[in-house]
């Protein structure tokens, strides 16, 4: 079978090697894990003791303990992780452990120069076909972006002094610069800028080693526009959160960890971030990561990843490229395309597991030293759809999640290849979409403030705005503290013109509910037409026992 590791800076025309970009000899035996460390996430009533005791046992130290999961780090003896994933798994207090593993960056460098850039607006000037792009110059006369949407990009790092990135890079508005105190008190000193979670510390700057990678995918989504330098990215204004996950590992390497990307994830969470770019792939399942990505509440668009050490692109149904194939409904995965419309040749596809394509081949865009580079890859594509995740949230902030996403995937262009829309990216089609006729409001019938073992009312409310009758489905489902969901009530019906119906419901809250946040969710989809979801959160607390 096919190896899925994607080689750093993987060559997927000859070209590259005239710039002495070439993959490394020993790429055929690129680890798939680091040979000392493990991740593992206990069962929820085993106490700290008890896990230390079973630390122990294993000649482990732990090196991090998550916040967004009760997960563990831990370094253990060299070359011992599959002897040690073995013997944690074999405990009952042990819920999975899996080895650290690695991933790989999903890009290709070509010539620097300066050049239109045909993926925002393609009139045939690099040779394509006309109109072949994401429609941006339309889309810019609805809007330009936002500086208080935050987009994290978990990446090799940025060069945050970049001429024509500088101005958009976030800045931490609870730190004090250099005072070596966790002002926010968020675990992390001085992360004024973001943070480098590879080296751990607060200088998130290019790793040299990975060839300017997260500074070209951070100009895609927002170098300055209209500021007469460089380039432009799809957000004029916004603000770019880098999060380095990207280092050298075993000395020859440019990759990065399972341990490093939870963090990360964990940490744009925290910081309220809503849509993170993750230009990266290969490797094994994680069940860690799947976790981390399905808890964060963020949309997290991932690339779909550059083929094997072939270069060819694969079927991601068949072989998946993760963290992009995790069957996760906040995961965006994206294809790349060229300048005339069609699959890139190195590009992964799968009409189930791939959402859309993005363009991705010879893309123009910033690298260190205040210069401009083309980029090819799957890591190239998935910037251009963060980057307009950002701009759908900068024209309308209360749009959610899920709407945001299905504006993103109704809104492609067809073009019949194989990913699950069959099209490739249009943001001023996902914007000018109009709003949804049929629409859902969900609301409490008393206190969001709950206990275990207390009944829940509330009212759901559709109404049919238009004319003429709407056929979709509707349902009201509670989405967990870990992301989960559980379906309340799902039906599909035939709304009549100009209607409204309402109904209370209620529902017992089981006495054995963790405290946490929930949520109850109304949503209702006439497919192809439109989507409208309503949330409201429930925190569910122990009751307070009065003393006597």
């Amino acid at each position: 079978m096919k190896k899925r590791l994607i080689v750093f800076l993987l060559t997927v025309c000859l070209t590259a090697f005239s710039l002495g970009i070439v993959a490394d000899a020993g790429a055929d035996y690129r680890p798939d894990h680091l040979p000392n460390q493990v991740l593992v996430k206990f069962q929820g009533d085993v106490s700290g003791d008890v896990i230390e005791s079973i630390v122990a046992q294993v000649r482990g130290k732990i090196m991090k303990k998550f916040h967004l999961l009760p997960l563990y780090r831990l370094r253990v003896p060299r070359n011992t992780v599959n002897t040690v994933v073995d013997l944690l798994n074999s405990l009952p207090e042990v819920e999975y452990a899996e080895p650290n593993y690695l991933r790989y960056l999903n890009a290709t460098p070509n010539d620097p120069s300066y050049s239109q850039m045909w993926g925002l607006n393609n009139t045939g000037q690099t040779g394509g076909t006309f109109d072949a792009d994401i429609d941006a110059p339309e889309a810019w006369d609805i809007t330009t972006g936002d500086p208080g949407i935050a987009v994290a990009v978990l990446d090799s790092g940025i060069d945050s002094a970049h001429e024509d990135l500088t101005a958009n890079i976030w800045t931490n508005p609870g730190e004090v610069p250099g005072n070596g105190i966790d002002d926010d008190g968020n675990g992390y000193v001085d992360d004024v800028n973001g943070w480098d979670f590879a080296r751990n510390d607060n200088v998130p700057n290019e790793e040299s080693i990975c060839g300017g990678h997260g500074t070209h995918t951070s100009g895609t989504i927002g170098a300055v526009g209209n500021n007469g330098t460089g380039v432009t990215g799809i957000n004029w204004n916004v603000r770019i959160m880098p999060l380095k996950i990207f280092k050298r590992y075993l000395l020859i390497f440019c990759s990065t960890s399972s341990a490093d990307i939870i963090e990360a994830v964990e940490y744009a969470s925290m910081m309220g971030v809503r849509v993170s770019n993750n230009s990266y792939g290969g490797g094994p399942y994680s069940q860690a990561e799947f976790d981390a990505i399905r808890a964060s509440g963020t949309i997290f668009v991932a690339a779909a990843g550059n083929g094997g050490l072939d270069g060819i692109g694969d079927n991601n149904d068949i072989t998946p490229e993760y963290p992009a194939s995790y069957e996760l409904d906040n995961i965006i995965s994206v294809a790349a395309t060229n300048h005339d419309d069609i699959l890139a040749s190195f590009s992964n596809y799968g009409s189930v597991s791939v959402d859309l394509s993005a363009p991705g081949v010879n893309v123009l865009s910033t690298t260190p030293g205040d210069t401009y580079s083309y980029f090819s890859g799957t890591s190239m594509a998935t910037p251009h759809v963060a980057g307009s995740v950002a701009l759908l949230m900068a024209y309308d902030s209360a749009q959610t999640n899920n709407e945001v996403r299905w504006r993103i995937l109704n809104g492609t262009d067809y073009l019949g290849i194989p990913v699950l829309t069959g099209g490739r990216l249009n943001i001023y089609n996902a914007l000018s979409l109009p709003a949804p006729v049929v629409t859902i409001s969900v609301t409490p019938n008393g206190s969001t403030l709950v206990s275990p073992g207390d009944t829940v009312s509330y009212n759901v409310r559709l109404e049919n705005t238009g004319p003429a009758p709407k056929s979709g489905t509707a349902s009201v489902v509670v989405v967990m503290p870990d992301g989960s969901e559980e379906v309340l009530m799902s039906y599909s019906s035939t709304a009549p013109g100009n209607t409204v119906a309402s109904q209370n419901f209620s529902i017992k809250i089981p006495v054995n509910t963790v405290p946490g946040e929930y949520q109850l969710v109304g949503r209702v989809e006439v497919p192809g037409e439109s989507y409208d979801e309503d949330i409201v959160l429930y925190s569910v607390q122990w009751a307070a026992v009065s003393s006597r």
